[in-house]
């Protein structure tokens, strides 16, 4: 057998690089062809290309392990908070009712009279309850002693004087009606006698109402009233005439007499006690200082100088407003201004409101209701008549069995008018529409002054 012939060597290793090529060019004609790129325009070789680098914030330098420690910030005081402003309270309104002499004449007291010896005035006050009820304080002048069933109820001497007393139970019409304060400063306070004067004080105190004026002893008198409504403090002062002659003996001298009763003139002036018993409220706290005056003449005659030069002397003194009675008739009024020592002031002085209750003619039977309205503004302190109107009053006889003697408010529609046991009558209703015309031809006119019932 004949031996097989060896390649040559340098065959060998020439034909080991043609094998290498020729199975990488199969091996590439097996592969995905690459995805063209995008065309770059070629930067000559020869030119330098300036790169520019993005602007990037500059990383935090590093804290070497060696760093000093961090000095700990002083702490900050925190800032004091602005005050709040404390809000100004709204002004506190009181508003005050008055009414002019509250008598209780023979007539009126039979009137009352029930079964069993008793005396219901309920009718006699009745259709003022609503009214009366509808202000913070009601006054009045009580003109008439409460000295008890033994010491004889009002009469009409033989020469014509009246001496009146009436039974206690007056004081629960009143009281229901809607009275507060009831002055006894007039001139028929010692009509029975120096003790009927101190019973009278002893039952309207009893009773609950407030009282000034008249009093148990110069100690009494000592302290001052001043009565506090919605944050103001309301003082009140009443002054009188001298006491009406009497023919009975009074077991009180007129020395003893002035300690405890009030009196308000002396000829052409006020007395010093009334100046006394002003200041006496005032140094007690009253912010508004209201003066119950007795006072002028017994007349169809307007009001007198020396009484206007009274009510200037009042308000000089530190009275603020000034309500009148004993006339028995309505009479003027006016805003009046004095100087203080504090400055100029104005107050209102209504000189006579004449009778509340009355049996006389008709003249004597119409009087005013007064409704003052007082405010306090509390960032000044101060406290001002803000509003004052009237209203008529009279005192009308009825009908028909039973009690008849009523006193009404006289508005313009009479169908206001409540309280009453019956529908009015037609001669009842010209009767208070003539009553409303002579009020207001009494009173007058008052700039400032409004009426109660019209806007």
């Amino acid at each position: 057998m004949g031996m097989k012939k060896q390649p040559n060597k340098w065959m060998k290793l020439f034909a080991l690089p043609l094998l290498c090529a020729a199975l990488a060019c199969t091996g590439a004609a097996t592969e995905t062809a690459p995805t063209q790129a995008p065309v770059v325009q070629a930067t000559p070789v020869d030119e330098v290309v300036e790169v520019v680098a993005p602007v990037i914030s500059a990383a935090p330098s590093a804290v070497p392990l060696t760093a000093e420690p961090t000095a700990t910030p002083e702490p900050t005081e925190a800032p004091t908070p602005e005050p709040t402003a404390t809000p100004v309270p709204t002004p506190a309104v009181v508003t005050i009712g008055a009414v002019g002499d509250i008598m209780a004449p023979s007539q009126i007291v039979e009137d009352a009279k029930v079964s069993g010896g008793a005396y219901d005035f309920m009718t006699l006050f009745a259709p003022f309850a609503e009214l009366f009820q509808s202000v913070d304080l009601m006054c009045g002048n009580l003109e008439t002693p409460l000295a008890g069933k033994e010491a004889g109820y009002s009469t009409k001497t033989n020469d014509g004087a009246l001496v009146f007393n009436a039974p206690d139970s007056l004081l629960d019409a009143l009281k229901a009606s809607g009275v507060d304060v009831l002055t006894t400063a007039n001139n028929h306070c010692l009509d029975k006698d120096a003790a009927g004067l101190f019973r009278t004080v002893e039952q309207i105190r009893a009773a609950g109402f407030y009282q000034t004026g008249t009093y148990l002893s110069e100690a009494d008198r000592e302290t001052p009233l001043i009565v506090e409504i919605n944050g103001i403090r309301i003082g009140i002062v009443a002054g009188t005439r001298k006491p009406n002659a009497s023919k009975t003996k009074r077991h009180i001298t007129d020395e003893e007499s002035r300690a405890v009763i009030s009196y308000l003139i002396n000829d052409k002036s006020i007395t010093d006690s009334a100046v006394r018993d002003i200041a006496r409220v005032r140094e007690a706290g009253a912010d508004f200082v209201i003066y119950f005056a007795h006072w002028d003449y017994e007349s169809d005659n307007p009001t007198a100088d020396v009484t206007k030069g009274l009510a200037r002397q009042l308000f000089t003194a530190g009275a603020d407003c000034i309500v009148g009675s004993h006339p028995h008739r309505i009479k003027g009024a006016e805003f009046m201004t004095v100087q203080r020592e504090d400055g100029p002031y104005t107050g209102l002085v209504l000189y006579s409101l004449g009778n509340f209750t009355a049996n006389n003619r008709f003249e004597l039977m119409v009087g005013l209701f007064a409704k003052l309205t007082i405010e306090k503004n509390f960032e000044t302190g101060r406290v001002s008549l803000v509003d004052a109107a009237v209203l008529p009053t009279m005192t009308i006889r009825r009908g028909g069995s039973g009690q008849r003697f009523t006193v009404v408010p006289v508005y313009a529609d009479t169908a206001k008018i409540t309280g009453l046991g019956s529908a009015l009558t037609s001669s009842e209703i010209k009767n208070l529409q003539n009553a409303r015309a002579f009020a207001w031809k009494r009173l007058g006119t008052c700039e400032g002054l409004r009426v109660l019932d019209e806007n």
